[in-house]
């Protein structure tokens, strides 16, 4: 968008009226809070005109990179932007300024539940008696969602075929006994709670205020300020209960929000009835990149199939490699997780460009390069051992230094990155992409042969090619599983 020295909106392209929801006549001639999107920042709460981009290149004249900003829009949920702008001099004085956006919804929200997630494994793990765990859920949901209200609802015991509240957090009044039921003959049954607890389907309700079935909830909704909702079917200890969230906006509820809150639910299902134990501690580590899997396949169909091959084939190979090299059995596990993962920063490249044909631009490979640091923003907030946000960072780092994002050489890269590079181009290789079919293991293994000691480690390509001497064979790409030695299961 084309700002000019009064802060005043003068032009804009198809993609940034797209991305904020407003055809061009309702920007033009009109300053940032008098434009009809609501802008919030990350706590939600409403943007400043002078926190704006455009007013804080007008007023510094200096550029400003990566302001996060909301964006709400009728009949879609909110847009996670990240907005730079550029004052425009000319002979010496501000004339306006340019202002860019893009679209990083979907990393926010895997960051933002990946948190929760983590939080949520805190729960599972450390929980006293002295608080229910499924309180604890309900509370986290509230302090990191963040969420208007969440409540679990279990089948009543003493009143037939109706709901009770197990625990609540957040707006707790709009809950009550009686309002949902387990009967679909009754219309207080066919709502989302009753239908997810019946049906063991989640239910969701993007706008409460048009698409609630009965009347008393659409008032009671708006009474409360609640514009979405969200219904998980679960079984903590064995028993059938529902998680009900609530937020204030509509539409918040899409499909990468609905599969990451479907996996925490899991994980607070799993720890629910469960000692504290170190096996306890690692099931919940592997509940956590498992979940984080599930959310990258919602990114795009590629993304989904590399994800999937990364997650059993080169992390497979990767494992396979460490166990030849040498490596305790600890550290063989982090280096298979490690590849489980290390890709899951793609969700910040567009789809065109990662399902791109032809040879990428000089800026498009830019932008793909960005994903190892994406990566590991995601994954350093999370709690995650050592070295798996460090092997996302540099698994494309090269030891003559020709690598990046940083171009640091031989030593300066972990030894796991070292060993998820040689699987990593192994695996690629070897598979079908959208761009080129699959080259064979020969030529793989010829290419890692060929960079041994410049672009690889010659002590991992050596042991990588002993691997598959010795027979280690990749599973049929249509299966999700490779054969590795079982002394690392």
């Amino acid at each position: 968008m084309l700002f000019d020295a009064d802060g005043i909106a003068v032009d804009s392209n198809k993609a940034s009226t797209e991305l904020l929801g407003a055809a061009p006549h309702q920007l033009r001639g009109k300053i940032p809070i008098d434009m009809p999107m609501g802008t919030v920042r990350e706590d939600g709460s409403l943007l400043p005109l002078a926190e704006h981009a455009s007013a804080r290149a007008l007023r510094t004249g200096e550029p400003c990179y990566g302001l996060i900003v909301g964006v709400d829009g009728p009949e879609r949920s909110r847009r996670w932007l990240s907005v730079d702008s550029y004052p425009l001099v000319v002979d010496g004085a501000i004339k306006g300024a340019v202002v860019c956006f893009d679209d990083i919804s979907d990393q926010w929200k895997q960051q933002h539940l990946l948190q929760l997630l983590s939080e949520v494994n805190r729960i599972v793990m450390f929980a006293s008696d002295d608080i229910d765990p499924l309180q604890h859920l309900c509370d986290a949901l509230i302090e990191f969602g963040p969420y208007a209200l969440a409540w679990i609802g279990v089948p009543s015991s003493d009143r037939e075929g109706e709901i009770d509240i197990a625990f609540s957090a957040g707006v707790t009044n709009y809950p009550r006994e009686g309002m949902s039921s387990l009967s679909e003959s009754k219309e207080l049954g066919r709502g989302p709670v009753g239908t997810a607890l019946r049906t063991g389907v989640t239910q969701v309700v993007n706008d409460l205020a048009t698409q609630s079935v009965t009347t008393t909830w659409r008032e009671r909704a708006d009474q409360f300020g609640l514009g979405s909702c969200i219904a998980i079917p679960f079984a903590p200890a064995g028993r059938r209960a529902v998680l009900a969230i609530y937020d204030q906006y509509t539409f918040t509820f899409d499909q990468v929000t609905t599969q990451g809150l479907e996996a925490i639910v899991k994980e607070a299902e799993f720890g629910v009835g469960h000692g504290h134990s170190m096996s306890q501690l690692a099931t919940a580590l592997d509940g956590t990149l498992a979940a984080l899997g599930q959310m990258t396949e919602t990114r795009d169909p590629y993304t989904a199939g590399h994800q999937l091959h990364v997650g059993s084939l080169g992390s497979s190979l990767a494992a396979a490699i460490a166990i030849q090299y040498g490596l305790d059995i600890e550290m063989i596990k982090l280096i298979r997780q490690s590849g489980d993962v290390h890709d899951i920063g793609k969700i910040a490249v567009p789809f065109e460009i990662l399902t791109k044909p032809g040879r990428l631009s000089a800026l498009e490979f830019e932008m793909i390069k960005r994903h190892t640091v994406v990566g590991y923003e995601i994954l350093s907030k999370a709690s995650l051992p050592w070295p798996i946000a460090e092997v996302a960072l540099q698994h494309h780092e090269r030891v003559d230094g020709s690598g990046y994002p940083y171009g640091i050489a031989g030593g300066e890269i972990i030894l796991p990155a070292r060993i998820i590079a040689v699987a990593d181009v192994v695996e690629a290789m070897t598979q079908h992409r959208p761009y080129r079919p699959a080259l064979g293991l020969d030529k793989a293994l010829a290419e890692v042969s060929g960079g041994a000691g410049t672009l690889f480690d010659a002590d991992v390509v050596k042991s990588c090619i002993a691997v598959f001497e010795a027979g280690f064979t990749f599973a049929n790409p249509s299966s999700s599983r490779a054969s590795v030695p079982s002394k690392i299961d």
